[in-house]
C-alpha cells in the first residue's frame, strides 16, 4: 500500500471522527485497558471465593442397601482416622467443639452430614442429598451384573465382599465434589484394611514399602502458568479486535453507503484504491492500538506485579516477551481489520452490517480456541491455520518454550493471508454495485436469482444462529438435543428461505426422482463411504491428533444408555437424513449451482456441511461426506438418493458402534476396499446420471460473452 497525500488526508478525517465517536473510545480503548484489571481482580475474588465456599460447605449423604452397617462401620472408622491424620479432612459428622485439637473444630465445617431419606435416587435428583452410598451384597451385586453388563464394565469381579456404589450428579458441582472426596477416602481406609490383613497373615514388609511410586512434574511453575494464560489470551485479543474493529468498520464503509456520504467521497480526486486504502488503515489503527494495550497491560501486571494475582496466572512477562507477542500479533491485526473491511463494504447497509459481523465473529474467535485442544502442537496442519496457528505461537512463548521455526511459519502464513484478504478487499471496492450499494439485477428480479446472491451471508448467519443455540440452549436429554437442533432447526431454516425469497420448492429442494438404478449405487457406496471415510478420520488424526478419551466421551454422548434402538435411529439417522439434506443438498446447493464447476460446487457444499459440525475430530470425515453426497445429488439432479445415503450411513454407524465394533481400516487393504467400492457405485450412479439442471450456467454464461477489448 503506498502512502500518497490522498490516503493520508482520508486516514486523518478518519481518526478526527473516531475521536469523537463515544463509542469507539469506549470499544477501542477504554474497554482494552480496564478488561485485564477486571479479569486479574476477577479471578483473585472467584479464587478467594471457592476457597471461602469450599471450606463452609457441608456435603449431605446417605447410605442404603442390605449391606448398610458395612458402609457405616467404614465411614466411622473413615471419620476416626482422619480426624486424627488430617483434621482438614474430617468428612463426617462435627466433632466437639471442646476437644483438644482446636483445628479440627475449626475445620468441622468442611465434613459430610448424614440425611435420613426414603428413597436416595429420588433425594439426590430432587437435590436433597449431594451422594448417596449404596451398599450392595454380592449376590445383588452378580444380579446387577447380570442384568445390565455395561453397567459394571471394568469393575472387576466381586465374589463374597461387599461392593460399595457411590452416586452423584456431575451436572451439579457440590454432587462431584462430595463424589471425589468420599472416594478418595473410601479407597484410603480400604487399603489401610488390606495392608492390615496382610500383616496380620505373616507379611513381614509393609505393602507401602514394596514398591513406591513417585510422579515428578519436570515442568516449571511458569511454564504451567504461561500455559494457563496463553489459552485465554489469544481468544480475549482478537475478541477485543473485533469488538473495536468492527464499530469502525460497519460505519466506514456500509454507514457511509447507507448515509450517501461515501458517493461524494468516490467524486474526490482520490482514486478507490486511496479511499480502500485509508479506511483500512483507519481500521488496523483501532486493531493496533486493542493489541498493545493488551500487551502493556500485560507487562504493567503480570511483569510489574502491580496486582497480586492467583498462582495460576503469575506469569512472568518481560518487556522482550511483550514486545515479542506484539510482533506476533501483527499479521492478526491485519488480517482482522481486512476482513471487517470486506463484511461492511458488501453490506447494503449499517443495519446488515452488524448481522454479518455475528458469523464473522465467532468465524474469527473459534481458531483462537486451538489452544484448549489437547496435544496439538504448532508443527502439525494447524500452523496453515490463520490465527489458530498464532494462538498456538503465542501459548508457547508464553510458556517459554517456543519453537522459532514453526513460530516463524506460522507468522508467515497468517500475514500472507491477511495480504489476501486486503487485496480481495480493495478488488471488491471496485465493483460498483458493492461500493455504492445500488440495486442490482438479482435484488430487482427477486426470487431464485436473489437467494444466489445472498445464499452464502445467509448460511454464514444461520451457522452463527446454530453455535449460539447450542451454547445458549443446552438439552440434557440427547433425543430432545436432536430432535430440536436437528430435526427444528436445519427443517425451519430452509422453509423460511423458500418462502422469503419465493423459491419453488421442487427446484429448490430438487424434488425429482432418479433413475432406478441409482439405488444400486447408493447402496453399494453406503458402507464404502463409511470405510472410506473412517480413512480419511484416520489420516486426518495423523496431522491433528484427538485425544482417545475425547473420542469416547462423544460415543459415550452419542450412545446414552437406556435409549431404545428405534429412537437412536429415528433421532440420529432419519431425523438428521432429511433435515440436514434439505439445508445442505436442497437450498444450499440450489443457490450456489451458477457459481462454481461441478467439482468446486461438490466441495464448497461439503466443506459447509462439515463446518457445520462444531467438534474439530469430525470435520474432515464429515466434509468428505458432504462432498459425496453433493456428487451424488449433482449427478443424479435428485435430493432423495442424498436422504437415503445419509440416512443408512448414520443408521450403520450407529450399529457398528452399539455392537462394539470400529468401522476402522484393518492395515492398507481394508481402506483401498473400500476406495475401489466406493469409486465403483459412483460410476454406476454417473453410468445413469440426470444431471443437476443450471449447474454453472452462469459460469458458462460469462465464458461465452467477449470481453471487453478483445483482439485489441
Amino acid at each position: 500500500m503506498r502512502i500518497t497525500p490522498a490516503v493520508r488526508a482520508i486516514f486523518g478525517l478518519e481518526l478526527k471522527t473516531l475521536v469523537r465517536d463515544v463509542r469507539t473510545l469506549l470499544m477501542s480503548v477504554v474497554l482494552p485497558v480496564v478488561l485485564i484489571p477486571i479479569l486479574l481482580l476477577g479471578s483473585i475474588w472467584v479464587e478467594n471465593r471457592r476457597v471461602e465456599r469450599e471450606g463452609a460447605r457441608t456435603y449431605r449423604y446417605a447410605i442404603e442397601g442390605a449391606e448398610s452397617d458395612f458402609a457405616r462401620a467404614l465411614l466411622a472408622e473413615l471419620q476416626t482416622s482422619t480426624q486424627a491424620a488430617d483434621p482438614d479432612d474430617a468428612i463426617m459428622d462435627a466433632p466437639d467443639p471442646d476437644a483438644a485439637d482446636p483445628d479440627a473444630a475449626d475445620d468441622a465445617a468442611q465434613r459430610f452430614r448424614a440425611v435420613e431419606v426414603d428413597n436416595g435416587a429420588e433425594a439426590l435428583e430432587a437435590d436433597s442429598l449431594d451422594v448417596f452410598v449404596e451398599a450392595l451384597s454380592s449376590s445383588e451385586w452378580r444380579a446387577l451384573v447380570e442384568e445390565d453388563s455395561t453397567r459394571a464394565r471394568g469393575m472387576g469381579d466381586y465374589h463374597d465382599t461387599p461392593v460399595l456404589r457411590v452416586h452423584y450428579r456431575s451436572n451439579r458441582t457440590a454432587s462431584s465434589e462430595a463424589s471425589r472426596r468420599i472416594m478418595d477416602k473410601l479407597d484410603e481406609i480400604l487399603q489401610r484394611r488390606r495392608a492390615t490383613t496382610i500383616l496380620e497373615a505373616g507379611f513381614s514388609v509393609s505393602p507401602e514399602a514394596v514398591a513406591v511410586v513417585e510422579s515428578v512434574n519436570v515442568a516449571s511453575a511458569e511454564a504451567v502458568q504461561g500455559a494457563r494464560l496463553g489459552r485465554y489470551l489469544s481468544l480475549l485479543l482478537l475478541g477485543l479486535m473485533v469488538l473495536g474493529g468492527s464499530v469502525v468498520a460497519t460505519d466506514t464503509l456500509a454507514g457511509e453507503k447507507e448515509r450517501g456520504t461515501l458517493a461524494t467521497l468516490l467524486t474526490s480526486a482520490a482514486s478507490r484504491t486511496e479511499i480502500v486504502t485509508a479506511k483500512l488503515m483507519a481500521i488496523m489503527a483501532v486493531a493496533l492500538t486493542i493489541a498493545v494495550v493488551q500487551v502493556v497491560n500485560l507487562w504493567l501486571y503480570l511483569g510489574l506485579g502491580l496486582l497480586d494475582v492467583s498462582e495460576g496466572l503469575s506469569v512472568a512477562v518481560t518487556p522482550v516477551m511483550a514486545g515479542g507477542l506484539l510482533l506476533l500479533y501483527l499479521p492478526a491485526v491485519a488480517l482482522v481489520s481486512g476482513i471487517l473491511l470486506l463484511t461492511s463494504a458488501y453490506a447494503r447497509s449499517y443495519k446488515e452490517a452488524q448481522l454479518l459481523l455475528t458469523p464473522v465473529l465467532l468465524g474469527l474467535v473459534l481458531p483462537t480456541m486451538a489452544p484448549f485442544l489437547p496435544d496439538l502442537s504448532l508443527r502439525s496442519a494447524v500452523i496453515l491455520v490463520p490465527l489458530a496457528n498464532l494462538s498456538l505461537a503465542a501459548r508457547d512463548v508464553l510458556v517459554g518454550q517456543p519453537d522459532w521455526l514453526a513460530v516463524a511459519g506460522a507468522w508467515l502464513v497468517t500475514a500472507g493471508a491477511a495480504v489476501w484478504v486486503t487485496g480481495r478487499s480493495v478488488r471488491a471496492l471496485h465493483d460498483e454495485s458493492v461500493i455504492t450499494g445500488d440495486t442490482t439485477r438479482e435484488e430487482f428480479l427477486g426470487g431464485a436469482a436473489l437467494w444466489g446472491k445472498r445464499v452464502l451471508p445467509w448460511f454464514a448467519v444461520f451457522w452463527a444462529v446454530k453455535v449460539l443455540l447450542e451454547l445458549n440452549v443446552p438439552i440434557e436429554d440427547m433425543r430432545l438435543t436432536a430432535l430440536f437442533h436437528v430435526g427444528v432447526v436445519f427443517t425451519v431454516f430452509p422453509l423460511l428461505v423458500i418462502r422469503l425469497f419465493s423459491l419453488d420448492p421442487r427446484q429448490a429442494l430438487a424434488l425429482r426422482m432418479p433413475h432406478p438404478m441409482v439405488w444400486v449405487g447408493v447402496v453399494l457406496g453406503v458402507p464404502a463411504a463409511l470405510l472410506t471415510g473412517t480413512l480419511v478420520f484416520h489420516l486426518a488424526n495423523y496431522v491433528i491428533p484427538v485425544p482417545e478419551q475425547l473420542l469416547e466421551n462423544f460415543g459415550q454422548t452419542l450412545l446414552p444408555e437406556g435409549i431404545p434402538a428405534w429412537q437412536l435411529i429415528l433421532l440420529l439417522s432419519v431425523v438428521p437424513g432429511i433435515a440436514e439434506e434439505l439445508s445442505f443438498r436442497g437450498i444450499l446447493l440450489y443457490g450456489l449451482r451458477k457459481r462454481f464447476g461441478p467439482v468446486a460446487l461438490a466441495l464448497v457444499v461439503g466443506l459447509i456441511f462439515g463446518f457445520f459440525h462444531f467438534q474439530i475430530f469430525r470435520i474432515p470425515a464429515t466434509a468428505f461426506l458432504g462432498v459425496i453426497l453433493t456428487a451424488v445429488t449433482l449427478m443424479t439432479g435428485s435430493i432423495f438418493p442424498a436422504i437415503v445415503w445419509h440416512t443408512l450411513n448414520n443408521a450403520l454407524a450407529l450399529y457398528l458402534g452399539s455392537q462394539g465394533i470400529a468401522a476402522g481400516v484393518e492395515g492398507g487393504m481394508m481402506g483401498m476396499g473400500g476406495v475401489i467400492a466406493l469409486a465403483l457405485a459412483l460410476i454406476i450412479i454417473w453410468r445413469h446420471r440426470t444431471p443437476y439442471p443450471e449447474m454453472g450456467a452462469r459460469r458458462e454464461k460469462a465464458r461465452s460473452q467477449p470481453r471487453v477489448g478483445a483482439g485489441r
